[in-house]
Parts: C-alpha cells; structure tokens; sequence
C-alpha cells in the first residue's frame, strides 16, 4: 500500500509518497520541458538505470557527482551549473535529485539558486535522507562550517521506496536511525515506544516496521514543518544533538563519523549539558542511552580542544549574539531550546569523562607519521587519520653519525604540517617519539630543539627495545597468536617474539633499508655485494636461530612490509584495509624482487603500489625480509598495519 504525507505550505505544498517503487516514478511528475538527473557515483551505479528507464519518454540528461559529505560544496555546485547551462536548462525545467543527505542538500541548493529558483523533486535513497534531509526544504552546502550556505526551498514532491534499503550498508542504516531517535525524543512518546519495542525489526529491514517508521517520521516532521517553514519557532527543535553533532562533523572533515553518528553524539552532549545544568534527569539520560545502545550506536562524547571546538561550535546557524543556542529534550516527547553561556559550557565540558584527542608522531629513520585518534584510559576507541611523507632524516647519518641540514629541514617543514592539521581537528595531547636516526645522531640536540622553537613539536628520543615495544603493543591489538614480530625501518631493525600476554624476547638490531643500502648497494649494484650484504645481515640476526619458535606466525610491520602487498596487488591507492592482515609469500617477494632489480631507480618510482621515495631503498628492505625468513625458516608473513603508531596511541 502506498502512503502519502501532506506537507501543508499554502502555495509551497507538496506530497511525500511513501511506498511505491522507483520503477512507477514518471506517473508522479508532471510535464517538464527537460529532467536532469543529479546522483552520485555510488547511488548511479544501482539505480541511475532504473531512474531513467522510468523516465524513458522524457528529454533526460544525467550527471553524477562524487560520493561523499565533502563533496557538498561550492565547487561540486559549479560543476552542475556549469551542465545546467551547456544542457539549456530553464525555469520550466526540473531537476531530479536521487540519493542520500548530500545529493539531496545540494540539489535543492541548486536548485533554489540556478535561475533564482527551478522545480525539483526528491527520491531519497538513505535512511537518514528518507526521514530527514528530503523533508522540509532546508538546503545547503558547507562552507567552514556544515550547511552555512543555504536557504528554505520546497520541493514538488518527495518520492520514497523504502525498498532501496536493502542495498545500504549497515552503518548507514544506523546513520538514518539517529534522525529518527531525535524526532521520538522531542515530539512523540508513542513513537519513542514503537522504535524502542522494534529495534531488532528495524535493524533486519522488515518491511512493515520500516515503511511505518519512515511514514510516521514523515509526518512528524510535515508537520512541525507546515507550522514553521522557516525555523522561527518549533522547527529549531528539529535541530535537537546538531550543535555539537555540527562540530563532530566539521573538526573531523567530514571523513570519521557520519552526520548521524555525529547527530547521536551531539544528543548525548546535550542530555549530559542538560542534566549538569538541572534541566533534566539522570535517568533520563540513561534512558536515552539505552536506546541509543538498542540500535547500535556509539555515544561517546570526543573531548576536543575546547578553544578549537567553541570557535566551531559559535558558527552554528542557531546562535545569536554570540549566546550559544542547544536543543535540549528533557523528557519523552518534550523538548526546548536554550542559550547556554560558554562559561557553562566550559565547566560542563571540563567535567565529562570523554574521549580524549591525541595525535602521534612517529619519527623514523626515513618517513615521518601521523597517527590522530580518539582514546580513553588505554584503549583505541576512534581512528581518524595516518599520514606518512618520507623525509630520509637520517640519509647518510650511518656513516657521518649527524643528521644532514636539508634532511632537518625537510623533516622540520612536515612536522609544522602535522601540528597544523591537528591544532584544525582540536588534537588535545602531541607526543612525538623519534627513532634510530636522531638517536644515533652526534646533532640530535640541535634538531630537537629546532623543532620545539620552530613547529612547537616536543621530541622524545627512545630508545631501540622502547621502539619494539610499541610496535608488539601496536601489532597484538587483533593479532593474539604467538607471534614473532618484524619491524624493518630505515636504520634498525626490531624483533619481538610473543603475544598479547606479554614479551619473551625482543631485541633491536642495527640493521635496516638505508644502512643495507649505504653499506652495500650505494650506485644500485646488487650482485657485486650481494653476497656480503647476505652474509651482514644473517650475521647480525644469528642468535635467533636459538629462538624456540617454530610454531610462531611471523609478522611483519612498516613499510618495507606493506609495500610488498601493495606491489604485488598493484594497488593505485593506499587504502590500510586492503593490506592489514593480509600475507605475502616467499614467492611473492621473489617476484617483487625480481620486478624492482629489472628497473632504473626512475622506472621504479613509477611503479604501481611503491611510492616514490622508497624506490631508493625498498630492494635493501626487500631483502632483510627475504633473508630473515630463510634464517627463521619461514615460508610467508603477516603484515600488520598496527604498528609503533597504535602502541605509542594506546600508551596511557
């Protein structure tokens, strides 16, 4: 059966139909000169077919734009502008938007601006965008800020095939869920009851709980929208867990939660600001939890800078004169708005037991990582980001033992970067660790406290079996084999034998990538040396040939490891998922070998898979491995992606 919502604005009005499938779309719009159709790559690639075989008798032209919230900007507008006018589009055009949240924000900002107002028409294809974004005309794109640029632009019709679920992946299921939470919370008991008493229906997709959740969804929010179009009064409570959901969003760019998991996040805030300000219950809180627990989704409140957060936090839309405006719900089906004085605001925030922000830098003898996540009493909760530039720190540093000035200099410029970008996300805590090269440099001083007067970076100087200890730390996080652990770096190289349980062995061995390669392939000569370069290295690591471990995986971390993977895999991108846990074989890396040894050190910087600025030294890395698993007598290897960056995280 299929339902439909008035949405009630005099010469605004429109219908939302609910129910009916993609295939019937044409036999609701009416007669167009010309349809375009905005999607994204991801939506395109299921439906775009279906959409325009639908239309099939209508002048249609399509586009798709790329996937993702930051991707709702300026510039994805002057691209479709750009189609709009080379395509002839006019005002008695429409414009069909089909997608999610984004699609559905941007096109009705199109829309509302091309030719000061063109007719559009929503197909939702998210959950959130369902009982959400496609209702009520608030249409946007972010500008420093989520949804800063915008207006109040109703569509002609809003067409929803709750069907199209069925192709969304959990996570965004959940992220379509939290809108719905946030309108039981703050209008509706009843509503609150059926969603807490169906979760579990919910979240399989049954068709009748979820055709029943959106329609009523729908007409909660026609409602309080066909009151107050343009958020005077009511509407704003819609808004209910967005301010501090807004700044989740922004100081994360968009790319660590999605705006319904920063919308869950932001109602948390506001029940824990609400229940320290006495406006509501402790059990009341709780009973937002749970339910918030029901269906999956993480609360926990991320502890940003508290300057950082304020001055994204004082860009929201819903503040005036400089009072900071919270929706706060303080019991079922009743809530209001409040301004709160950041003096309040700072004490609450004081108080919370949140998630800290850290970031991490690892200081090697060749790259130079990032490592930002979110962390509480000594447990990775929320990764947001890694970033690796190479800077060869300690090029040549074996054999003068300093540390040459274009290498500080290099090294001194990405770690400004690194403070920069974490000052931008509201990092709390920077510890930076450095490694084998500024250890064994006579002019480390000199480079740590250059960094500290120039990039405001404070450099720990460790020391070899500290750095096998982050890195077992780091690897066992979801390995809990016996494992025997390698970690290959530019100056040294670490083994540690155990398990999650604990160390029984752990050793670091003046042998790596560069010193293999300064030592033995400096003019990238690799048979004159290669076999006294065999003959250092087994020499090196002989006394674990005494080593008990016959039974142990082997595992692998760092570069030279993970190249191994993307190489073989001829992997274009780097993407962690695609190489953690994965194995590599004695052939694989024979393979490699071969395929790095036929090429220029030129030729290799365009292979596929191997970043440029390891061509110099992956055939000296490439080797140890090679060698080390003769020695174990090993057959392949795990790489990890977990590594010295996730111990040095979890450190507490």
């Amino acid at each position: 059966m299929v339902e439909k919502v008035f949405v009630n604005l005099k010469e605004n009005s429109y219908n939302i139909v609910i129910g009916d499938k993609l295939e019937n779309i044409d036999s609701y719009i009416g007669k167009y000169s010309k349809i375009f159709i905005l999607t994204n790559k991801t939506v395109g690639k299921i439906y775009g077919e279906t959409v325009k075989t639908a239309l099939k008798s209508r002048d249609i032209f399509y586009y798709e734009i790329e996937d993702g919230e930051e991707y709702k900007n300026i510039d994805t507008a002057l691209e479709v502008y750009d189609k709009l006018i080379e395509w002839e589009f006019t005002r008695d055009s429409l414009i069909i938007s089909l997608g999610g949240g984004v699609v559905c924000d941007l096109t009705g900002y199109i829309a509302a601006t091309y030719m000061r107002g063109i007719d559009f028409v929503q197909i939702p294809t998210s959950l959130l965008a369902q009982v959400d974004a496609s209702v009520g005309g608030k249409v946007a794109i972010n500008y420093k800020g989520k949804n800063l640029i915008g207006a109040f632009y109703q569509p002609k019709l809003v067409f929803i095939d709750h069907r199209v679920l069925k192709t969304l992946c959990n996570r965004e299921i959940k992220t379509g869920i939290a809108e719905t939470l946030k309108i039981a919370l703050c209008f509706d008991m009843e509503y609150y009851e059926y969603l807490n008493i169906n979760s579990q229906k919910f979240l399989s997709l049954d068709e009748e709980v979820v055709k029943k959740v959106i329609t009523k969804a729908c007409e909660l929010k026609a409602k309080v929208v066909g009151i107050d179009e343009k958020e005077n009064g009511i509407r704003a409570l819609l808004n209910y867990g967005h301010s501090f959901g807004h700044v989740v969003e922004c100081l994360t760019d968009y790319r660590v939660y999605t705006h319904g998991e920063g919308v869950v996040i932001g109602m948390n805030f506001a029940n824990k600001l609400a229940e320290f300000l006495g406006i509501t219950s402790k059990e009341y809180c709780d009973l937002c939890s749970e339910l918030f627990e029901k269906y999956g989704l993480s609360y926990d409140i991320p502890k940003f800078d508290f300057e950082r957060m304020l001055e994204v936090l004082k860009r929201d839309k819903k503040n005036r004169e400089n009072k900071l405006k919270f929706v706060f719900s303080e019991e079922l089906g009743k809530a209001h708005t409040e301004s709160v004085s950041i003096e309040k605001i700072k004490e609450f925030y004081d108080s919370i037991d949140g998630n800290n922000l850290k970031a991490v830098i690892d200081m090697g003898t060749n790259t130079c990582r990032l490592f930002i996540a979110e962390v509480k009493n000594g447990n990775l909760k929320v990764p947001y980001l890694k970033r690796m530039e190479i800077v060869s720190l300690g090029e040549g540093v074996n054999e003068s033992k300093v540390l040459k000035e274009e290498a500080i200099n290099r090294t001194i410029k990405v770690l400004k970067e690194y403070k920069n970008l974490a000052d931008q996300m509201g990092v709390t805590n920077i510890v930076v660790k450095a490694t084998s090269a500024t250890r064994d440099a006579e002019n480390r001083d000199y480079f740590i406290n250059r960094a500290l007067v120039e990039a405001n970076i404070k450099i720990d100087c460790i020391s070899g079996q500290d750095e096998g200890n982050y890195t077992f730390k780091g690897a066992t996080l979801d390995i809990k084999d016996k494992i025997i652990l390698i970690d290959i770096g530019g100056g040294s190289t670490e083994v540690i034998v155990g398990d999650f349980k604990g160390i029984e062995y752990i050793k670091s061995f003046n042998v790596g990538a560069i010193r293999i390669k300064e030592k033995f392939f400096e003019n990238d000569d690799f048979i004159t040396n290669f076999d006294p370069a065999k003959e250092w290295v087994l020499d090196e690591f002989k006394e674990l040939k005494n080593l008990n471990i016959k039974d142990y995986k082997l595992v692998a971390v760092a570069g030279t490891a993970t190249t191994q993977v993307t190489v073989r895999d001829k992997i274009k991108e780097y993407d962690s998922k695609l190489v953690h846990k994965i194995i590599v074989t004695k052939e694989d890396l024979a393979n490699n070998l071969k395929n790095y040894k036929d090429k220029s050190i030129e030729e290799r910087k365009k292979m596929i898979g191997l970043h440029p600025k390891r061509a110099e030294f992956i055939i000296g890395g490439t080797y140890i491995l090679e060698f080390l698993m003769e020695l174990l007598s090993k057959n392949e290897f795990t790489v990890s992606e977990n590594d010295i960056l996730d111990g040095i995280m979890i450190e507490d």
